[in-house]
């Protein structure tokens, strides 16, 4: 996972959110809560093509979660705050869900995300929302809401999520690293999985269940491999210009803003050429992915 850039909201969106907000605030009033109408006014209006297509260009055509490349008619449009109830508890916990989250998020620019469909369904980000203890929860609303600005309900700007939010102000390659644990073997063979480096980055590697990914991450190691070979190769040689090009291009080809995995090629270069040894060479260090 990098850290990515919406950018504006589209001008449709602009245009038609307040009006979803409206009819959604005007119906929470009607039923004094959620209920099916409700329900029904939520599963539109957020997933325009031109919302759907600002946020698959703004994450260069990548999932916000996972970085693989997607196809963008088969991927949804996912709430990072859940628009019908938010699951308080981790994967494998005792249920603890508040219903009354936080539909009036629904069509905020700030809450929307391109996802792939594996991370977006129920066996990963699902609903999962968990916050740190203590936390100042936002207050679920009590009808009557207000109709004129639906999405000043509840102020959520207090919450300290567990889940990491790729848009946020947090870079997740500060809270989740991928790193081999069977460097014994041939680096062809290592075994690749992340590690949470903070309660968030643990949080958010079991919600993703993205130890799924290891064998992905394991295959992109290979096709890295043998590059750095042919880097060493030159190294070795004494053939220090053709060294410095060839690793030069394999750090531009993995880090370009469309590249997959790039978060995981810059905690796994790390491994694999270590930084000890790239300012022996005068290797160049990758810079980091994802948005400044």
């Amino acid at each position: 996972m990098i850290r990515i850039a919406r950018g504006a909201a589209p001008i449709g969106l602009e245009k038609s959110a307040p009006r979803y907000q409206a009819a959604a605030a005007k119906v929470f009033n009607r039923h004094r809560g959620m209920s099916d109408a409700l329900q029904e006014i939520l599963s539109k209006g957020y997933n325009s093509r031109a919302t759907k297509q600002a946020l698959y260009l703004a994450q260069h055509e990548k999932c916000a979660w996972c970085e693989r490349q997607m196809d963008f008619s088969s991927s949804p449009v996912e709430h990072y705050r859940p628009k019908d109830g938010a699951w308080r508890h981790l994967p494998g916990q005792k249920p603890r869900i508040d219903k009354g989250h936080y539909w009036w998020l629904a069509w905020s620019w700030s809450n929307l995300l391109f996802s792939c469909s594996r991370c977006n369904d129920r066996g990963h980000k699902a609903n999962y929302f968990p916050l740190r203890r203590k936390t100042r929860k936002a207050r679920a609303p009590k009808a009557p809401v207000s109709r004129s600005r639906p999405d000043s309900i509840s102020d959520v700007s207090k919450e300290r999520p567990l889940l990491l939010d790729p848009a946020g102000a947090e870079d997740p390659l500060d809270h989740i690293e991928w790193y081999p644990t069977n460097t014994s073997f041939n680096r062809r063979d290592w075994l690749w999985t992340p590690l949470g480096l903070t309660d968030e980055g643990r949080a958010t590697i079991e919600i993703l269940q993205l130890s799924e990914l290891a064998g992905r991450a394991q295959g992109h190691v290979r096709s890295l491999l043998p590059i750095i070979e042919e880097v060493e190769q030159h190294l070795a040689a004494g053939r220090i210009p053709e060294a410095h090009k060839r690793w030069n291009q394999l750090i531009a080809d993995s880090f370009t803003p469309e590249a997959q995995w790039s978060a995981f090629a810059w905690h796994a270069l790390r491994h694999l050429v270590p930084p000890s040894y790239r300012a022996q060479h005068q290797l160049a260090d990758p810079r980091r992915p994802g948005a400044p």
